[in-house]
């Protein structure tokens, strides 16, 4: 007996989002697994906070942005299930080579081949959402596949703190770089590439797409992109640098070993950010079909609520209390971001899909991830040596830094840092606002992509 279509059709989706959320899962441990190993590589090779930034955020950031455009590019005219295949295969095995690493120096390198191999799978796995969703069940399904996000994040954290604890960082890194060459695999021989939606017959692979200037140009007349752009790299700079830097300020100001802050890390970033992103995409399917508008005034109240929740928990003398807060904060930062990434597909021609979106992620990573680890990592070293007053340079250098004077002084300029940041998403809060009214202008209510 022959399978209905639709029943094949829905089969086939299911799966899409399963082996996508796995591939999520490991993109996320593998960016992660640096935030909660951080410390201790810091310990070990005597690095300064700036340098951890730079290590943790910059180096993964530059190649993730160099990379990403060209291989949009890539995606809007070949295969996107090849392209995805490939990245996961790089990304692993670059992780797996940072536990080889002997120097700050070598691990900027690894870091960077981590980022080229990631920048090869958002823009086109977007892309491949178009065309296989409707255009109210995107954001939905965007949502359960970035579960994999805080699912990796939650596996590198407890994983990664447990095996930094008993087996060292080295150990770690490889264990969590392993599993994502099986995934490579795996969308090799189980996914297909669908035709491209949007064009009469399609657009196939291997056909002509517009040129990156022509999509600069018609993503510069569009206010709503990027309002929504900006909005997202301000909040990115926050998370990012909460996810880095999290780790480092439980051990520094409360004194936990990497196992409990492992295990906070999974409760307070992952889990929160995992019921955040798929309540906020159910959400957002729900609201947007009543106006594409709430598709930026829903993530501007959550941002209401998330910045004096991330001030009041870093200002928490037990951090009890920072996790119980930050939980909450975490739901509401990262809520709508699976959800602004669908929207932005319905701005641009079906052929511009992917460059859209690598362009989004571009905002997100440059700013978010390279700027916000680093601007931190330099704040933080300079409130440091503020707090610990004359003589910081050569009481704390190195190895020393595990001295209790250095290391409370350490502890106060993280949390000034972090405070500091935080301020950004009063500039994302306005951004969303005005990107609710452009979007309103830009599409119509009977548009579908």
């Amino acid at each position: 007996m022959v399978e209905p279509a639709d029943n094949r059709r829905i089969r086939s989706q299911w799966w899409f989002i399963v082996l996508m959320g796995l591939i999520y899962t490991a993109n996320f441990a593998d960016r992660t697994i640096v935030s909660v190993l951080g410390e201790a590589i810091r310990r070990d090779l005597g690095l300064t906070d700036l340098q951890l930034g730079m290590m943790g955020g910059l180096s993964f950031a530059l190649l993730y942005t160099v990379m990403g455009i060209p291989i949009a590019r890539i995606a809007d005219r070949h295969s996107r299930i090849a392209l995805i295949a490939a990245a996961t295969g790089i990304w692993s095995v670059m992780t797996a080579l940072c536990g080889a690493a002997g120097s700050f120096a070598q691990l900027i390198a690894c870091r960077a081949g981590v980022g080229i191999g990631e920048a090869g799978l958002t823009p086109p796995l977007v892309s491949l959402l178009a065309d296989k969703f409707a255009t109210d069940r995107r954001a939905t399904a965007y949502s359960l596949i970035t579960l994999g996000a805080p699912i990796g994040g939650a596996v590198a954290a407890i994983a990664g703190g447990y095996l930094a604890q008993a087996y060292g960082w080295r150990i770690a890194f490889v264990a969590v770089g392993a599993p994502g060459l099986v995934l490579a695999l795996a969308v090799l021989l189980t996914l297909r590439e669908p035709l491209r939606q949007g064009h009469v017959g399609g657009l196939g692979v291997g056909m002509a797409a517009p040129a990156f200037a022509a999509v600069l140009r018609h993503l510069g007349r569009s206010p709503a992109f990027l309002y929504l752009t900006a909005a997202s790299a301000m909040v990115a700079m926050v998370g990012y640098a909460l996810s880095l830097f999290l780790v480092p300020l439980l051990v520094r100001r409360y004194g936990l070993d990497l196992k409990l802050a492992g295990g906070v890390f999974a409760i307070t970033y992952s889990l929160a950010t995992a019921i955040g992103m798929i309540s906020g995409g159910l959400l957002a399917d729900r609201l947007g079909q009543r106006s594409v508008s709430w598709f930026g005034k829903a993530p501007a109240i959550a941002l209401c609520l998330a910045l004096p929740l991330i001030i009041a928990a870093v200002l928490q003398a037990d951090w009890r209390g920072l996790m119980a807060l930050l939980f909450v904060a975490s739901m509401c930062l990262y809520a709508f971001l699976p959800a602004i990434m669908t929207v932005t597909q319905r701005l641009v021609p079906p052929d511009m899909r992917a460059s859209a979106a690598a362009l989004h992620a571009f905002g997100q990573t440059v700013f978010g991830l390279g700027l916000g680890s680093v601007v931190v990592g330099a704040l933080s070293d300079t409130f440091t040596r503020t707090a610990y007053g004359p003589g910081y340079t050569l009481a704390c250098s190195g190895h020393a830094m595990q001295a209790d004077r250095c290391m409370t002084a350490s502890a106060t300029g993280l949390q000034q840092a972090i405070l500091a940041i935080s301020v950004v998403l009063v500039a994302a809060i306005f951004c969303y606002w005005r990107a609710s009214a452009a979007l309103l202008r830009e599409i119509q209510p009977s548009q579908a992509m």
